[in-house]
């Protein structure tokens, strides 16, 4: 439910009583389906002439404040699996039904317009009416939390139930929606539906897609395993067609070739014999030579060792050392004699 001024009616009514002409701000207006729009009640004369004369008959005291609440707006409508479960006699009833319920409620002659919208998501209803009760404008005391409470108890109770309709939660803290709230919503529902199906139908072309591709993996293996096959007859028969020719030479008569095998066995096993000889000479001169090689290695091993011993002596002993180095070669320098059997030394000359 929604409270209106009076500088707020005109765009609502425009809005409300739409044809084809309107333009929409609104993206979920269908204009092509504007034509379709109908009216349960409808004056006239305009909204705010409507408004005008009523507030005249009343004859009120004072004058009508500015910041007045000059009309209530309601929008009744259901979720797109409700409708899609009647017929359009049936959802024209239903909004009757509706209507009735608030004409009863706060009088018939108080409703300014009720008009039901089929351009949109849904179908839905609004209706709006003069907050009077007593002879005076009085919306504060008609639609406080506590009334509007009662009135979506008993809007269930008389309308709901007939149709099968879900109750709002009782002691909800949830505020009534306003006019744009709930076409937003509206707006927000059709949007996931509309999401949900394009999932749903992308989901059954991947589906397709996937079978399509199994088909064609389907038809490239079973060519494939057509090819080998063949491939593989092709190479069997080649095979049997070498071994007809093998079979076919060996069944006929060769003296002349076994004669000839016959020699040349011989030659090679005596080349053979040759070859084992010279292997077997080579072998063990290999082997000499080795032995050779490491006698060598052994002399000059020795060698080094006597050589390191006198170096060692030669930096432990200097003095020593040149002491048995001059007396060695003085040794070497003088002349031999022999002796005679005398024991007498005789020089030579």
């Amino acid at each position: 439910m929604e409270k209106y001024h009076k500088t707020d009616i005109a765009p609502v009514e425009q809005e409300n009583e739409r044809d084809e002409t309107y333009r929409a701000s609104n993206p979920q207006i269908d204009c092509s389906r504007t034509n379709g729009n109908y009216h349960i009640i409808k004056r006239q004369r305009s909204y705010t002439q409507f408004i005008n004369d009523k507030i005249e008959a009343l004859y009120l005291p004072t004058k009508v404040r500015k910041d007045a609440v000059l009309m209530c707006s309601f929008v009744v409508g259901s979720d797109r699996e409700f409708f899609k479960s009647l017929s359009v006699r049936e959802q024209e009833k239903f909004f009757a039904d509706c209507t009735r319920f608030f004409a009863d409620r706060y009088s018939e002659g108080n409703i300014i317009s009720a008009v039901v919208h089929m351009d949109e998501t849904t179908p839905h209803l609004h209706l709006n009416l003069i907050p009077i009760a007593d002879g005076r404008l009085c919306a504060k005391q008609l639609f406080d939390r506590k009334a509007l409470q009662e009135l979506q108890t008993d809007f269930y109770s008389v309308v709901g139930k007939k149709w099968n309709l879900q109750r709002g939660k009782e002691g909800s803290q949830e505020k009534h929606l306003s006019t744009a709230e709930y076409k937003a919503k509206k707006i927000v529902e059709q949007a996931r539906g509309e999401a949900s199906g394009i999932l749903a139908e992308a989901d059954q072309k991947a589906e397709r897609k996937v079978q399509i591709a199994r088909l064609h993996a389907d038809g490239i293996v079973s060519q494939a395993e057509r090819t080998a096959e063949k491939a593989k007859r092709q190479a069997q028969e080649y095979l049997d067609g070498i071994v007809q020719g093998i079979d076919a030479e060996r069944s006929k008569p060769t003296p002349k070739r076994k004669k000839q095998a016959e020699e040349e066995l011989v030659s090679l096993r005596t080349e053979n014999a040759a070859l084992r000889q010279s292997k077997e000479i080579a072998d063990r001169d290999r082997s000499d030579l080795f032995e050779q090689l490491q006698k060598a290695e052994r002399r000059a091993k020795g060698k080094e060792q006597a050589f390191g011993m006198v170096s060692d002596m030669l930096a432990a002993y200097p003095d020593e050392f040149d002491a048995l180095l001059n007396k060695s070669r003085q040794k070497k320098a003088e002349p031999y004699y022999k002796g005679n059997s005398r024991g007498n030394d005789r020089g030579g000359k």
